[in-house]
C-alpha cells in the first residue's frame, strides 16, 4: 500500500472515531438533560436549589446574619431573630457621628407610630468606636429610643455586616431576608418608602 493510500485510510479511522466520540457524547449531555428535566417537572416546576437561601450576608436579598448583644441599660441580651415575623428596621450609629444624631429623631418618631403594625426598629451601637460608654449614654439621654439599643462590644457585628461607614439603616422582612441596606442618612419618609417597598416585595414573594 502506497504512503498516500496510508495516509488516507488512517484519516478516515481518525474521523470516524471523532464522529463517534461526539455522538456519544451528544447522547450523554442529552440523556444528562431529560434526567435534570425529570426532576425540575416531578417538584412542580420549582428549582428548590435556588428557591433556598444559599447563604447569608449583609446585602439585599440575603439572609441576614443573626447575632446576639446586650441591651444598654438593661442585664438583658437580645438576638436579631428574636424580632423575626416582624418587618425589621435595623439601625447603625455611633454618638459621634453627626448624620446619626441628624436622623435619630425620626427613627424614634417612625418607631411610635409604627408600634402597632408588625414594625420593629433595632438600634446597633457601634461600641467599639466609642470613646467609652459615657458618650452612648449621653446620646441615648439626649434622644430617648423608645426601641432596643443592642450594644456591639467586641465589634463582631461590625464585622458581619462589612460595616465602611455609618449611619447604615437595613430592613429586613419577617423571614429575616435583607430587603433594603442604605448607607448614609435617612429621614422619616424614606423610612415609610423602605417599609412600603418591603411590604410589597415580601407580598409577591
Amino acid at each position: 500500500m502506497t504512503s498516500r493510500k496510508l495516509i488516507t485510510l488512517f484519516i478516515l479511522i481518525a474521523a470516524i472515531g471523532t464522529g463517534s466520540y461526539i455522538v456519544n457524547d451528544h447522547s450523554q449531555k442529552q440523556a444528562a438533560n431529560e434526567q435534570r428535566l425529570q426532576e425540575y417537572l416531578e417538584s412542580g416546576g420549582i428549582d428548590e436549589r435556588q428557591s433556598e437561601h444559599e447563604s447569608t450576608g449583609p446585602q439585599a436579598g440575603a439572609q441576614a446574619v443573626d447575632f446576639r448583644l446586650p441591651v444598654f441599660g438593661t442585664d438583658d441580651e437580645k438576638s436579631l431573630s428574636d424580632f423575626q415575623g416582624d418587618f425589621v428596621v435595623m439601625n447603625f450609629w455611633a454618638s459621634w457621628c453627626p448624620p446619626c444624631r441628624e436622623e435619630m429623631p425620626d427613627f424614634i418618631q417612625f418607631s411610635e407610630d409604627y408600634e402597632n403594625e408588625d414594625v420593629q426598629v433595632v438600634g446597633v451601637n457601634m461600641t467599639t468606636t466609642e470613646r467609652n460608654e459615657d458618650s452612648v449614654a449621653q446620646f441615648i439621654e439626649d434622644f430617648p429610643m423608645p426601641f432596643p439599643t443592642l450594644m456591639d462590644q467586641d465589634g463582631d457585628v461590625y464585622n458581619s455586616y462589612q460595616v465602611m461607614g455609618i449611619p447604615i439603616t437595613y430592613v429586613i422582612d419577617p423571614e429575616g431576608e435583607i430587603v433594603i441596606r442604605r448607607q448614609g442618612y435617612v429621614n422619616y419618609e424614606l423610612l415609610k418608602e423602605f417599609l412600603a417597598e418591603a411590604r410589597e416585595q415580601y407580598e409577591q414573594s
